[in-house]
């Protein structure tokens, strides 16, 4: 029986994953909207740089190009990159990282802001996933969660 027992293991792990995943991905929502309200009432900073691009550039971009390539970057490299520094502290390795994410989003300050904290909720899911199963899987799921936020951004921005 020690199968069932691997079994069972796998699946609450799993388990685990999805309801982080759901959680991070309602607190980044949040987040954004709560950003959004502040900038439509206060301040009233717009973001020009991605009106050259179609619409399915855009989706592309937004979807795909930018999980991938931020992930890589500011997730699994940067990671590395502070471990060989022999930085441990997993609060500080969170806020490093949360800080890199948000200078790839310096479209006004507002923004970047915003960024951070959705970086930090963002390093929070992948350092748990990556505790929970290993690297691979938890570079995966951090794709996954940030391509489903911006293609929420997305469709909501078309609206």
């Amino acid at each position: 029986m020690v199968t069932s027992g691997y079994f069972k293991e796998t699946i609450v792990k799993n388990q685990k994953i999805i309801k982080l995943f759901f959680i991070i991905l309602l607190l980044k929502l949040i987040c954004a909207h709560s950003f959004a309200y502040l900038n439509i009432a206060f301040f009233k900073l717009e973001i020009k740089d991605f009106d050259e691009l179609s619409q399915n550039e855009l989706l592309f971009a937004v979807v795909v190009f930018a999980p991938i390539f931020e992930t890589l970057f500011c997730q699994f490299f940067l990671y590395r990159l502070l471990i060989q520094l022999r930085i441990k502290n997993e609060l500080i390795l969170i806020i490093l990282m949360a800080f890199v994410f948000s200078q790839f989003h310096w479209y006004h300050w507002l923004y970047v802001v915003a960024t951070f904290l959705g970086g930090l909720l963002l390093n929070y899911f992948y350092l748990s996933i990556y505790k929970i199963k290993n690297e691979f899987i938890a570079f995966l799921w951090t794709i996954a969660l940030h391509s489903s936020f911006n293609l929420y951004g997305f469709l909501v921005n078309k609206l």
